[in-house]
């Protein structure tokens, strides 16, 4: 990319007609002050977007791209939900530009590792209940072919006054029953407590159980 394409905001061309193409999710938006008009079309603006990257078999990472954006999907983009399709450099990920013609591909996820990954928290985390407030798919599957959901959670524990959390879990078919608004779940918390991981085998059991004593599950 010549300079003059880097300062107006304009992806590499090269990483747009081969870069390996991915999903990502805007977690920031900064503005810049340089725009662009091409006759009576849009404004475009420069910005800087922070990029979640989910590349297929692996796990996620954060990356940036610099490049120009219509300024009115700028509200959209910072809304913390915008999902998009993300070149990557696949020699080296950290360079990536969003391809804003094509459409967020489904993506299978790696497994993360070590301290409050998923795993680590479901063996060694606290048990504390959640109240599901909204489920969400996102377009991925975890490690199990599981797809990934969305969870507005209440987070109900006996340390802490009830608070509410937004988390990515893998939900097995034979747990979306129990996704309903209202529904209550065993969970674990990591150290931090916004690391939160539906127990879904123990839900899935304590579900069981509700039946066959004859109550509602949940």
């Amino acid at each position: 990319m010549n300079w003059l394409s880097k300062l107006l905001g304009s992806p590499d061309s090269s990483l747009m007609a081969t870069g390996e193409l991915a999903r990502g999710t805007i977690v920031s938006v900064r503005p810049t002050g340089m725009t662009m008009q091409v006759m009576n079309g849009l404004v475009e603006r420069t910005c800087e977007l922070g990029v979640r990257v989910y590349r297929d078999g692996h796990p996620p990472y954060d990356a940036v791209a610099t490049q120009r954006v219509q300024e009115v999907y700028i509200p959209q983009l910072s809304s913390g939900q915008a999902w998009v399709a993300v070149r990557v450099d696949a020699a080296n990920p950290s360079r990536i530009a969003v391809d804003f013609s094509a459409p967020a591909p489904e993506v299978q996820v790696a497994a993360s590792e070590g301290a409050d990954s998923a795993a680590w928290i479901l063996a060694n985390g606290r048990p504390v209940d959640v109240v599901v407030v909204g489920a969400q798919k996102l377009g991925m599957t975890g490690p199990t072919g599981d797809d990934i959901y969305a969870l507005t959670l209440t987070v109900v524990d006996g340390a802490a006054p009830p608070y509410e959390v937004r988390v990515g879990n893998a939900v097995p078919a034979a747990a979306l029953p129990l996704m309903f608004p209202g529904s209550r779940l065993p969970a674990r918390c990591g150290t931090d407590p916004t690391d939160i991981v539906v127990d879904v085998v123990a839900a899935i059991a304590r579900a069981e159980s509700q039946r066959e004593a004859g109550g509602a599950p949940g």
